[in-house]
Order: C-alpha cells, then structure tokens, then sequence
C-alpha cells in the first residue's frame, strides 16, 4: 500500500486509486472485458462467415490451388474462432464471479 501521511481519509483514497479495493472498479473491469471478447468472438465469427464462402467458392470453381489456400485459411478462422470462443466464455464466467462476490458481500 503507497505512503498515506497516515491519515484514514489517505489511505480509504489511495486504496480507491490502486483499484485493490473498490469492487465497483472490479465489476467494471471484469464486465468490459467480458464485453471485449464478445466483440472479438462476434469478429472472428464474421470472418469464420467469409473464408467458408470463400472455400465453397473455390470448390465450386474446381482450382486446387484456390481451393487448398482457402482451406487453409478457414482452419485457421475456424482455429480464431474457437479461441475466441473460449475467451469469451471465460471472461463472462469472471465478470459472473465477480458480481456474485459483490452481492455476497452486500448482504453480509
């Protein structure tokens, strides 16, 4: 904890500043970043979305190259795409624990 002057008031705002102890700051952080990796996951799927057309494109036009390339580059959306999944997912199951331990705490 940083050098207060030993005063309650210091301390309470120095406290605050650090975040350490504000569980509004908390919940804040936690929910932002849940809604970061949903932005995210939204992105990844949108490009998943356009490199599938881009494969089943290829197919249908019969170059292997083309078609080699844009299965590539689908496994590796589709690779994107589950990480950002589970990021997602990991974030929000935070931000959840984060908001239980408030009201856990509100109430005792």
């Amino acid at each position: 904890m940083p050098d207060t002057g030993g005063t309650p008031c210091a301390a309470r705002a120095a406290v605050h500043l650090d975040g350490m102890s504000d569980p509004q700051s908390q919940m804040y952080a936690a929910m932002k970043d849940a809604q970061r990796a949903l932005q995210k996951k939204r992105a990844a799927g949108e490009a998943l979305r356009t490199r599938q057309l881009e494969y089943e494109t290829a197919k249908l036009r019969g170059r292997q190259q083309r078609i080699n390339r844009a299965r590539a580059a689908l496994e590796a959306a589709q690779l994107a795409y589950d990480a950002a999944l589970g990021e997602a997912q990991r974030l929000d199951d935070k931000a959840e624990e984060v908001v239980q331990a408030q009201v856990r705490a509100a109430y005792m």
